[in-house]
């Protein structure tokens, strides 16, 4: 069972993390479909189906103002790929 609540915070925390990110970023995937649903819609009763990764699109010509890339951001923060198994 998903632990809604528990994806969500870490949804805002990454988003707080990149926080001089996100001006390039744009949300796109499953939590798309997620933060219109809970935060615009207010339908806090459907529950849509989202992954716990989180995906952007990236305005590649403003995305090189940056000193790290995000990647080497969140590795500074001791962020990790994992893969959760079944």
């Amino acid at each position: 069972m998903v632990n809604e609540k528990y994806y969500e915070k870490c949804f805002f925390e990454v988003l707080d993390d990149i926080e001089d990110y996100r001006q390039f970023l744009t949300l796109v995937g499953g939590w798309l479909v997620y933060v219109y649903f809970r935060f615009l819609w207010n339908f806090s009763d459907i529950k849509p189906i989202h992954t716990t990764d989180i995906d952007f699109g990236v305005n590649e010509s403003n995305s090189n103002k940056k000193s790290k890339t995000i990647f080497e951001k969140l590795s500074s923060m001791d962020y990790k790929e994992r893969h959760i198994l079944p």
